[in-house]
């Protein structure tokens, strides 16, 4: 703000924002580091690239870029650093609900595996969720943008234990406008003072108020500043600042004229959306403080006047100041100054006064009149001229002074005189109004001068004033806007004449006319004003013009106006109608119902009234199917057609105008298509038909007869298809009729064979029809037959249902003659008949036989004749000759013979027999000669009768319309002679003659037939027959005007005469002897008294010349006078008439024309004045109010009493008080006042004391008046005081505060309290009006403003606002000066349960760990009440189980877990244990108090734990490095169990300690080589060996290991390479060849030997397929190697090893929602999901005999060596897996070839996948344990014996195999035994449907390298053989059952090999017999065991 230094001060104000940058001071900071700022991370050695370590999260509290934190990672060691992901963030609104979900944090691409989501740090745990599948986050709590504007979360996505991600998640809070500023403190106003003298701009108040908002634009407050009620300043008295509420003054205050200012201070946010932002208001109220700024302000005058006769003592000015002050700075005290000086000085501090110097003049005595310088004036003046145009001005002198000697003019009365004024004081003449010479052009005018002295002198003189002629009158068209109607093609001529006239003289006075546009059809004479035309008319061209004309004089500048001439066209009939098109066509289908609209006929004429109304018929339409409205042109159908009579219809339409002088017409050629419908059935052509067949000529193949049909519809309609009506064993018909034997006919059928062919058209819908086909078999003759082969039978129609018609009989020949049955076969339409009406079969057991029954009907006359049209119209010409020929009718009947022969006759409207008809062809014709000027049309009723008993008749309407002929002459009424007046302008309409013509011949035309000069003053229309005057016309002139007039119809004419008489107008007015009359009278004069005789002259004769008096003025009617001769008497004593010295009459003389003209004078009448009349107040009572704060020494009422005397010594008055002032708070003062005239006496009643109007409201005073007179007269008068009420007290309120209490959602219009305030002021200012001013701002309340009820106005929401603060005003009705209180309404909302709770998911998962102790907390559920108060407290219970057959009678179920009723935590009741239960599923409730509830299905799935540590099957073990080793090369397999279940119960293989020769591999414990071996002697030994430590454990973190001793002898591999010299290099290249040679001739070794143990192989596969129900022999053929297995059959009774022990399900999916335990549904990654497939086709492995075998199928494979470093674990989806305790799954799975040989022979039923027992594996396991050393060093390494390269190298075809634990697979007989084990694949009967799915091919492995070790090559792309069964998926809850390798043998290495190019996609699982069947397997016999262990 900035003020300056001036008195007053001003200033100014501005805003100055001030924006803070941010500087880059704050570093960024981890929140979750200890204090020596280092955390330990462990990492599982086996972890994914890409995988989540750790979680960092960081702060910075800078803004912008500057807290932007961007992480990294630096090595230490050499100083790279890497950036990491940054922050994921999300933006929504603090006012978010509960449970909307916010962003998908899911993964794009995810494994294939199922994910679980859950956030694991941050801030907003509480505020928000995830959903644990979907990763959908979520919000779980209400937000607070003023607690928390930024959350940060860590969100996990995981997949145990392979696969997890990190995402960190920022949430920025945007602040919504949910608070409302407020004010501190509880008032809802504020009341302060301010002194009336601070400078402007001086801060008064400072308002100050908050907002909980925290962002700043909602929390920044404007303030605004209203008024109410608006106060009594100009301007704005306070002004505040809106940025920081202070309130400052704008105006210089005043209390005197305001004393309190009310004012609203509202404050709002400035929330972006004006629509969002929030107020609230306080009401302020300033109270002025006085300070003594006001001297006291004098207001009596300042002169007092005092007569020169004034008596010592009398009062002569009472002085009054007043003070508008308060208080003592408001008491005024009065003392001398000087002589003629009073000071008021108040009693203020300081003092403050003022004075007044008082003047007392003496009055001047009248007694010189005033006297004119000239008696006479002559002047002029222009006409039109504005008002006030100076003419003359008139001076006068009076030598007496001051009010006295000033003389006033005025202007007496007389003619004109009211069209000048004459300024008062300086004699100035001026027009009052705008003069018009025409109107009067000379004026004489009186002017008076008199002086103001009482009584008052004066004089007259003359003024002669004369008005000049001004062009100022336009030429005036008596008829402006004329309208005349002429026929059309009349030849060029006169046809209209236009005159005006102009009331100037000379010039301005003479007209010119002429024309505008349409000059090439028109012209005007410019003289005379005749208009013309120059061309002939065409109405269809134009039929109407609107002709300007216009009339201009020569004045100067020339006057003109115009008229308008509207000459419309009469229509003649010279247009025939027209048709839109020459030709109508129209296709109609014959189905379309009677009545229906075909088309629409267009036509129109040109012409004008009923010569352009189109009426239209038709011609040549005899079928009678049609007919158009006449009006409308529309063709509608009379009947339904049939396109099979008739196709096309052609006739002529007719459009005829309605000219009833010869009408036109126009013909329109109609075609009507009629359409095809599908409405007639196909008929048989002959019905029935019969032919013979024999079982000798009659052949199938060939035809024995065609049905044939007719149908007469086009088309598909037409288009017949036959068929039987039923099956027949023996016949059979083609559609097109031809019948045919099915077979050969036998020679033992005979008899009639009846066939009902139908015969059906291709229409939409069909029709059909039967026809009969009688076949005699056999060639035997009928034996039954009728009596009569065609039976005719007549009978009358209309016969009535039931009657009886004929009788057939037919006979069976034979002699068993059974029953005869009758029926109807065709002809039988709308099943008019019982029996027969044309074909009747009859039949018996055996034969059929038929007649005919021909029904002739007889005729009825039942059908009445009927008109082809109801309506006719046509026309005749008048006097044409008898029987002219007119039109000519049709009418049909339906019936036939004589009852269809037809008369017509006429029936009614044939008047005189003017028509007659012929009776048999209907022709009308006239029977007279018509005339139409009698009857100008008839309505004829014909009718038509048939012949027959009794006749039958129908009617018709024909009208005939008479057309017209001129044969008549038109004829003129006679009429009265015409008066008119002589000074009627030009073109006045006098008359107008009307000729009549019975014809309807156009118009008849008029003219005059001059005979003088007479008629030329007149004109006359020739059309129209108008006559108007041409020119002025003088009655001293001519008087009368004899007028001859023609009128003729264009054939005819007649003559009419016609007499114009002129009338005298009174245009002369009186004129009085003198200009005025001057006569004096003493008041005593009595009635009836002469006073004066004025006399009048008139120019005018007769009545217009005589003179009648009247007085226009005469004071209280004393004066009459005598209306014939003008004398003017007394009406009554003159002392009851006069109020002065003067009176003045105003006399008339009026003429008695009509109009009258008259003129005025006036009479002067001087009185001399006797005291005669007591003087009276003008009121014989006063009432007078007076408000209760008056100041003391104010005037209260002036008395004024008048005296009817007029001299001064009777006038003079005296006033005082007699009597109701007891208190002396009245006083009356007696003052004389200047009047206009003279000095007058008058009473003041001044208030002497303070009123008060609670004490005394009213008061009466008696006062009297006294004059001066001999002797002098009194009255007196009552005056009533009555003390007002003043606005001096505000409505006070009953109670400051109400409390009321209010439910939500109350109905509208709910009162909720009654507020009173009380007002003892009066009136207006006692009535309360309430208003809410403060806390209403969304108007949920209103309040009555004048009983104060306060109601529910809106919705009202508990959650929303729980509480309202009204401020209600009370205020008084005083408009000025209203006075306002103010009370607080506080309003609690209840709440209502109007919310129901609702839980955010449907579902929810939780996990627990098992082994836990009892109330563990597990999680918890959240439900969602919108409620606020009690009934948005939700307690939790469990409700019930989530499925029915859920086991709830197991104690230990019900009562596993407990849940908090009031926070819904869910604990544990007891200890559970992973592999007893793994999931419990129950429904949680939530209920409020209001009893509504909500469920959440809640699944708490148990987790695992590693309790078992992994224990090997042996501490040591001891391999031998086979010869000729190569790297990747398995030397052996480790094996080791762990009885947990899940992933705790899965083990891997790793080395303590790296070897630089050896590696094992992960998954599956093979031993094999990773480089070169060369040997290292140990000093201890003679053997080489490498000792190494394997360390098993499972695939978590922290899990239980162990560890085994591996000893390898190498002592078979190459020295280590030294420095030797030539000779050694020479021998070690001569052993090399040996060596070669040797290995060449092993390997002849080996081809025969395999040979050999090939035809083993093949004996052991014929013993065991001698076991199998369906013996098919198996082999599996690879490059030139064979695999023979047995095939396992007769599997026992099936275990529930699924559900019993816990074992993992094979076939669930990666899509089952399973949980992994906790609180999420676990998926896998690829590789997990490719271990899980292998783990589902597990196979039984069969050892090798020759290791070289082995080794030459590594060869084979063609498997890159480094690919064998990948091999994982299957991670089981199933909770309730527990891996290899008691079970052991050792399945094997076939190639694909091997698969395909498999089906091709019949296998498959017998080959599911067995379930192996523990403790018989146990058994194999120690039988291995038992070999001795020999065999195993004989036989290669036991890892040699089993697998391939590609087995050990964990190639796509190994991965099958790694299920196989622990495989202590030494010798051939652990796979014969173990195949006699149960299968692990099989399920139990009982196990549900839900948990069963459908086995899902595995994705390709998805090669992720160990460190160090090399990416697993891409594979060869995928083949499936043709013939092998792919898996359905038709079936959910069936498992898939896996599929048995035959093959016992060790022998599978091809079958590997392939498997290495092709991906178990193809896998046959899918049996013969189909899915889900169980077999038995047989134990084999001892002996056969033993022979296929030998032969391996």
């Amino acid at each position: 703000m900035v003020t300056d230094q001036g008195r007053p001060r001003l200033n100014t104000t501005t805003t100055v924002h001030i924006l803070v940058t941010d500087v880059n001071d704050n570093p960024p900071k981890f929140t979750h580091l200890p204090a020596t700022k280092e955390l330990n991370v462990q990492v599982w050695a086996g972890i994914q690239v890409n995988s989540v370590v750790i979680n960092m999260f960081a702060k910075d509290l800078d803004a912008g870029e500057n807290g932007t934190v961007k992480f990294t990672i630096k090595d230490q060691q050499n100083g790279n650093s890497k950036d990491i992901q940054s922050l994921k963030h999300f933006t929504l609104r603090e006012d978010v609900k509960v449970g909307t979900v916010i962003g998908s944090l899911g993964i794009s691409n995810p494994p294939d595996m199922q994910l679980r989501y859950s956030i694991v740090e941050g801030d907003g745990s509480l505020q928000f969720g995830i959903k644990s599948s979907s990763g959908e986050l979520y919000v779980a709590q209400h937000l607070d943008y003023e607690v928390t504007q930024r959350y940060f979360l860590v969100v996990r996505a995981e997949a145990p234990p392979t696969f997890n991600t990190t995402a960190f998640v920022a949430i920025s809070v945007v602040d919504v406008n949910d608070h409302t500023p407020w004010f501190p403190g509880n008032d809802n106003f504020v009341v302060f003072g301010v002194y009336e003298n601070v400078t402007n701009g001086t801060v008064v108040y400072v308002f100050n108020a908050h907002d909980g908002d925290g962002s700043l634009r909602n929390s920044e407050l404007y303030y605004s500043l209203t008024y109410d009620p608006d106060p009594a300043i100009e301007g704005q008295p306070l002004y505040i600042d809106p940025h920081t509420g202070v309130i400052k003054t704008n105006v210089l205050l005043d209390r005197e004229r305001t004393k309190k200012i009310v004012f609203r201070v509202t404050v709002s946010d400035n929330a972006e959306e004006p629509n969002d932002r929030k107020h609230t208001s306080v009401i302020g109220q300033v109270i002025l403080l006085d300070i003594n700024d006001n001297s006291p302000t004098f207001v009596s005058t300042e002169v007092a006047c005092v007569p020169e006769d004034t008596e010592v003592g009398l009062l002569v000015h009472h002085v009054m100041a007043k003070d508008e002050d308060e208080g003592s700075n408001g008491h005024v005290i009065y003392s001398h100054v000087h002589i003629l000086t009073v000071q008021a000085r108040d009693s203020g501090v300081p003092s403050l006064s003022s004075t007044q110097t008082l003047t007392v003049k003496i009055l001047d005595v009248n007694d010189n009149p005033p006297v004119f310088q000239k008696h006479i004036y002559n002047t002029s003046v222009m006409e039109n001229r504005e008002p006030r145009e100076v003419i003359v001005t008139v001076t006068a002198v009076d030598l007496d002074s001051e009010m006295n000697s000033a003389v006033s003019y005025c202007l007496l009365p007389g003619p004109g005189y009211e069209l000048f004024t004459v300024n008062s004081h300086t004699g100035q003449i001026s027009t009052s109004t705008r003069l018009d010479r025409e109107i009067q052009s000379s004026f004489t005018l009186r002017v008076q001068a008199e002086d103001s002295g009482t009584p008052s002198l004066s004089s007259t003189a003359t003024v002669l004033c004369s008005v000049l002629d001004d062009n100022d009158n336009a030429p005036e068209f008596f008829q402006p806007d004329l309208h005349i109607v002429i026929p059309e093609n009349l030849p060029p001529g006169v046809i209209h004449i236009f005159q005006a006239s102009d009331v100037d003289n000379g010039l301005n006075g003479t007209i010119h006319y002429s024309i505008e546009e349409f000059e090439d059809c028109f012209s005007i004479d410019a003289v005379t004003g005749a208009i013309s035309t120059t061309r002939i008319l065409d109405r269809e061209e134009r039929s109407n013009y609107s002709l300007l004309i216009t009339a201009a004089d020569h004045g100067d500048p020339p006057l003109s106006s115009t008229a308008l001439l509207h000459v419309t066209l009469s229509d003649e009939n010279d247009n025939s109608p027209a048709f839109a098109q020459k030709s109508y066509h129209s296709s109609i289908s014959e189905g379309l119902p009677a009545g229906s609209e075909i088309l629409r006929l267009i036509a129109w004429d040109p012409d004008e009234g009923p010569n352009g109304v189109v009426t239209f018929s038709l011609e040549e339409e005899n079928s009678g199917n049609f007919y158009v409205d006449g009006s409308t042109g529309v063709i509608r159908l009379t009947k339904p057609l049939d396109r099979e009579t008739r196709s096309q219809h052609v006739f002529h339409a007719v459009a005829t105008d309605g000219c009833s002088q010869g009408p036109r017409s126009t013909v329109a050629t109609v075609t009507i298509q009629v359409e095809d419908i599908n409405d007639n059935p196909p008929v048989c052509i002959s019905k029935p038909m019969r032919v013979s067949v024999s079982s000798v000529t009659t052949l199938p193949s060939r035809p024995i007869v065609t049905v044939t049909a007719q149908d007469p519809d086009q088309g598909d309609n037409g288009t017949v298809v036959f068929s039987l009506a039923e099956e027949d064993e023996m016949f059979q018909i083609d559609e097109s009729g031809a019948v045919r034997l099915k077979a050969p006919l036998s020679n033992e059928v005979y008899g009639t064979k009846l066939l009902r062919i139908r015969a059906a058209d291709l229409g939409r819908p069909s029709l059909t029809s039967s026809c009969l086909l009688l076949i005699q078999l056999n060639g035997e003759e009928p034996m039954l037959q009728f009596t009569e082969e065609l039976y005719e039978v007549t009978m009358p129609e209309n016969s009535k249902t039931g009657s009886w018609v004929a009788n057939v009989v037919a006979h069976d020949q034979t002699a068993d003659e059974g029953t005869i049955e009758y029926s109807i076969f065709s002809g039988n339409e709308n099943e008019a008949f019982t029996i027969n009406p044309i074909t009747v079969l009859a039949k018996n057991r055996h034969q059929t036989a038929y007649a005919k029954v021909a029904i002739n009907l007889q005729d009825i006359n039942d059908n009445a004749p009927v008109f082809k049209q109801s309506y006719y119209r046509t026309s005749v010409w008048e006097g044409q000759i008898h029987n002219t020929y007119v039109m000519q009718v049709l009418a049909t009947d339906s019936d036939s013979g004589v009852n269809g022969q037809i008369s017509y006759f006429i029936v009614d409207g044939n008047h005189n027999n003017a028509f007659v008809i012929d009776s048999v062809r209907g022709i009308l014709a006239t029977n007279a000669v018509l005339d139409r000027e009698i009857v100008s049309s008839y309505k004829l009723i014909l009718q038509a009768k048939d012949m027959g008993s009794p006749p039958l008749t129908g009617t018709c309407t024909v009208r005939v319309q008479v057309v017209d002929v001129n044969d008549n002459s038109p004829t003129i009424p006679s009429m009265e002679p015409v008066t008119i007046a002589e000074n009627l302008p030009v073109g006045y309409i006098v008359m107008q003659v009307t000729a009549n013509d019975v014809d309807l011949s156009p118009s008849a035309t008029y003219r005059f037939i001059e005979k003088d000069q007479t008629s030329r003053s007149f004109a006359i229309d020739q059309y129209s027959g108008v006559i108007t005057t041409t020119k002025s016309l003088d009655y001293e002139d001519q008087a009368v005007y004899t007028l001859r007039v023609e009128a003729s119809d264009s054939v005819h004419q007649t003559e009419a005469e016609f007499s114009i008489q002129v009338l005298d107008v009174n245009d002369n007015p009186p004129v009085f002897s003198q200009e005025s009359y001057q006569v004096v009278l003493p008041e005593q004069t009595l009635e009836d008294s002469f006073v004066v005789s004025v006399s009048a002259t008139d120019k005018d004769s007769g009545q217009n010349g005589r003179i009648s008096y009247r007085l226009l003025s005469s004071p209280v009617r004393g004066f009459y006078i005598d209306p014939d001769n003008g004398s003017v008497f007394t009406n009554k004593p003159l002392n009851y008439v006069i109020n002065g010295n003067t009176l003045r009459l105003l006399v008339e003389a009026r003429d008695s024309g009509d109009p009258s003209l008259f003129s005025v004078t006036s009479v002067d009448i001087e009185v001399v004045d006797f005291n005669d009349n007591a003087p009276f107040f003008t009121q014989n009572s006063y009432e007078v109010s007076v408000p209760e704060d008056v100041s003391v020494g104010s005037t209260l009422l002036t008395l004024l009493a008048e005296d009817k005397d007029y001299s001064n010594k009777n006038t003079h008055l005296e006033y005082a008080i007699i009597g109701g002032n007891d208190e002396r708070r009245f006083c009356l003062e007696v003052v004389s006042l200047p009047g206009e005239t003279q000095s007058r006496t008058v009473g003041q009643i001044v208030i002497c004391d303070t009123l008060n109007r609670e004490a005394t409201d009213t008061y009466s005073l008696t006062v009297t008046v006294t004059d001066r007179g001999t002797p002098p007269l009194n009255s007196s008068a009552v005056v009533s005081v009555k003390v007002l009420d003043i606005n001096d007290n505000a409505p006070v309120f009953s109670s400051p505060e109400y409390h009321v209490q209010v439910t939500e959602n109350s109905p509208l219009g709910t009162a909720l309290i009654q507020i009173s305030a009380y007002d003892p002021d009066l009136g207006a200012n006692g009535t309360v009006t309430y208003n809410i001013i403060s806390g209403n701002s969304r108007g949920l309340f209103r309040i009555d403003s004048s009983t104060g009820i306060l109601e529910v106005n809106g919705t009202l929401d508990y959650e929303e606002d729980t509480k309202f603060t009204l401020t209600v005003q009370a205020s008084d009705g005083n408009p000025s000066d209203k006075k306002l209180s103010f009370a607080v309404v506080y309003i609690m909302v209840l709440d209502e349960n109007d919310n129901s709770p609702f839980f955010m998911f449907s579902t929810y998962n939780c996990s627990v760990p098992e082994n836990l102790p009892a109330f563990t907390h597990v999680c918890t559920v959240h439900a969602v009440d919108e409620d606020a108060g009690t009934f948005g407290l939700l307690t939790y219970s469990f409700l019930n189980y989530c499925f029915v057959d859920y086991d709830g009678s197991n104690p230990d179920k019900k009562e596993a877990f407990g849940i908090d009723p009031l926070t819904g935590d869910i604990h544990t009741k007891q200890t559970f244990d992973y592999e007893g239960e793994s999931e419990f599923c129950f429904v949680v409730e939530a209920r409020d108090k209001g009893d509504q509830v909500a469920t959440l299905r809640v699944r708490i799935e148990i987790e695992g734990i590693d309790e078992f540590s992994p224990i090997f099957t042996q501490n040591v073990y001891h391999f031998s490095l086979p010869t000729n080793v190569k790297v990747g090369q398995s030397i052996g397999q480790l094996m080791a169990m762990d009885h947990d279940g899940g992933l705790d119960g899965l083990v891997e293989y790793s080395l303590v300690n790296p070897s630089p020769f050896f590696s094992v591999n992960k998954t599956t414990g093979y031993l094999y080589i990773s480089n070169s071996v060369y040997e290292r002697r140990s000093p201890i030994s003679n053997e080489t060996i490498e000792d190494l430590t394997v360390l098993a454990s499972s695939p978590k973190l922290d899990s239980r290991t162990s560890t085994c001793h591996v000893v390898v002898n190498i002592s078979s591999s190459a020295k280590a390479l030294t420095s030797v010299d030539l000779n050694v290099h020479i021998a070690s290249l001569t052993v090399s060849l040996i060596v070669f040679l040797l290995l060449l001739i092993s390997f002849i070794y080996i081809v025969l030997r395999y040979r050999f143990k090939e035809n083993a192989v093949n004996k052991a596969t014929s013993l065991s397929a001698n076991l199998n129900h369906e013996s098919d022999p198996l082999g599996t053929t690879g490059e030139n190697f064979h695999s023979s297995g047995i095939n396992l059959q007769d599997l026992q009774e099936p275990l529930d090893m699924w559900g019993r022990v816990g074992i993992p399900n094979p076939s669930r999916n990666s899509n089952s929602k399973t949980s992994s335990g906790r609180g999420s549904t676990e998926e896998e990654t690829t590789e997990d999901q490719e271990i899980k497939m292998i783990n589902k086709f597990a196979r039984f492995k069969q050892l090798s005999s020759v290791t070289a075998q082995q080794a030459s199928r590594v060869s084979d494979s063609g498997i890159p060596g480094d690919s064998d470093q990948l091999s994982f674990h299957s991670v089981d989806e199933d909770p309730s897996s527990s891996a290899n305790i008691g079970i052991v799954q050792i399945v094997d799975m076939p190639s694909s070839e091997s698969l395909h040989n498999f089906k091709d022979e019949g296998g498959g039923e017998g080959m599911l996948p067995q379930v192996v027992n523990m403790k018989e594996v146990e058994e194999v396991m120690r039988r291995c344990m038992s070999l001795s050393d020999d065999h195993g060093s004989v036989e290669g390494s036991l890892t040699n014996l089993i697998s391939s390269e590609e087995q050990l190298h964990g190639s796509y075809s190994w991965d099958y195999f790694l299920n196989w634990q622990p495989r202590f697979q030494s010798l051939a007989s652990v796979f014969t035994d173990i195949g006699m084990l149960p299968d692990e694949g099989m399920r139990a009967r009982d196990v549900e449907p839900e948990t069963q799915s459908l086995l899902r091919p595995p994705p390709l492995i998805t090669g992720v390298a160990q460190p160090g070790i090399r990416a697993v090559p891409p594979r060869m792309p995928y083949r499936r053989s043709p013939l092998v069964r792919l898996p359905t998926y038709t079936k959910p809850h069936i498992r898939n059952r896996e599929l048995t390798h035959s093959a016992m043998t060790p022998s599978f290495s091809p079958s590997l090999s392939v498997l290495t190019v092709r991906t178990p996609s193809s896998s046959p699982v899918v049996s013969e017999t189909g899915l889900g069947s169980y077999t038995k397997i047989a134990t084999l016999p001892r002996d056969i065991l033993d022979e296929a262990e030998i032969q391996v």
